[in-house]
């Protein structure tokens, strides 16, 4: 039952010119916007974020999953075992990006001034000094590095035991993958909701929200998922996991619709709070995203595409175990949740310079380069069938 995946030359090629294009559109991009590179800086920290939540996510599928004595997903976990070998390449720029605020090469982060903090500065923030213990760079650099670092030892470690399973037999590996998944998930709870607040939130310095971390879980969590059905979809098309049914597809599908919904009672709820209490300090952060004609079509396109259509599309039955579909919705899903996290992040950042040209898609496409070329790399090392775990029978019978 063992199965090899061979990554097709023409999807290499295309993954190669793909993260050609980016960087290129880097290169490009630090020479015209050389008076003002926040731009720059907001992609960068915009894809690293949204595709390192995307394999962070995958993780977490597996992780859940496993704690839960689940099977179903075993015929494809494969896959996104794979999507988490991208975390230490999102972790890589996550170090620049933190070496650049080190040294001022950017102004993301408003709080990173040190005059904000000195009383006898015309600068100085009463409100940044409040936060001043936990907002300031050692502090902030020293979380980043233990988010990188934790994020990928679990990715490859978890990993490792699943492919030790395949080769060695019996539950040993199964154990100590539970064992770890246990870990990860209280890891992951605490690093994914401090993550935002310091990688997002903080852009907006003066504002907070007690939802954030959630919603940054909602957006990101079902874009992962819709990679995976992406990605199982693909690799069905191509001959292979034949063993993965309309069963296996439906169930992703309702992962997609569900997390969907979800993501909109936090994107409503979170609004709502805010609407209702009128409190200046809080509602500064909407009238940036609504007063504004381009962020204001973001704001009621991001419902729509991340709520309406994959709601209306997925809830029938049928919709979520149709291939075309689903391949349908989650790339809709995937381009909706990208804007969710441009619509975070663009405002505070670059305010009004701001805007989606060939910029935002150059850079866009190298990340996706990078991930197709480092995602489908890994799922030519180890079999796409993990012919040892112990829930594949129950997985190759799965109905639903």
């Amino acid at each position: 039952m063992t199965e090899t995946f061979n990554f097709p030359s023409t999807l290499k090629k295309a993954s190669f010119a793909l993260i050609g294009i980016g960087v290129l559109g880097l290169i490009l991009g630090f020479v015209v916007y050389s008076g003002h590179t926040n731009r720059v800086w907001a992609n960068i920290l915009l894809n690293t974020y949204y595709f390192n939540g995307i394999a962070l996510s995958a993780i977490f599928f597996l992780a859940a999953h496993q704690l839960g004595y689940s099977g179903w997903h075993t015929a494809f976990r494969r896959v996104p075992e794979a999507m988490g070998t991208f975390i230490p390449v999102t972790g890589l720029f996550l170090l620049i990006i933190v070496v650049a605020t080190i040294f001022h090469s950017h102004h993301l982060y408003h709080w990173a001034d040190a005059s904000l903090y000195d009383v006898n500065s015309p600068n100085y923030d009463a409100i940044l000094d409040s936060k001043a213990w936990y907002l300031n760079i050692p502090f902030w650099t020293f979380r980043i590095l233990a988010y990188v670092v934790l994020w990928i030892f679990f990715s490859v470690y978890l990993r490792r035991l699943s492919v030790k399973e395949d080769q060695i037999g019996g539950l040993t590996n199964y154990n100590k993958l539970k064992y770890f998944s246990a870990f990860f998930i209280v890891v992951f709870a605490v690093s994914s909701s401090t993550g935002s607040w310091d990688l997002v939130m903080s852009i907006d310095s003066h504002w907070y929200s007690t939802l954030f971390g959630w919603y940054n879980f909602a957006s990101y969590n079902v874009a992962g998922v819709s990679t995976i059905a992406l990605i199982v979809i693909y690799l069905k098309s191509q001959g292979y996991l034949n063993k993965v049914t309309e069963s296996h597809i439906h169930d992703l599908g309702k992962y997609m619709f569900g997390f969907s919904v979800f993501w909109t009672y936090l994107y409503f709820a979170q609004f709502l709070l805010i609407w209702y209490a009128n409190i200046p300090e809080e509602t500064a952060y909407y009238a940036a995203r609504m007063d504004d004609g381009w962020y204001k079509f973001l704001f009621f396109f991001n419902f729509i595409i991340n709520f309406a259509l994959p709601f209306l599309v997925l809830m029938k039955r049928k919709s979520k175990r149709s291939v075309n579909t689903v391949t349908f919705v989650a790339i809709m899903i995937l381009i909706g949740h990208f804007f969710d996290f441009y619509l975070m992040i663009m405002p505070g950042s670059v305010g009004a310079e701001a805007g989606f040209g060939w910029l935002e898609i150059m850079i866009a496409l190298g990340f996706v380069g990078a991930f197709i070329l480092v995602v489908f790399s890994a799922l030519t090392k180890a079999s796409l069938t993990p012919v040892n775990n112990p829930y594949l029978k129950e997985s190759l019978q799965h109905h639903s």
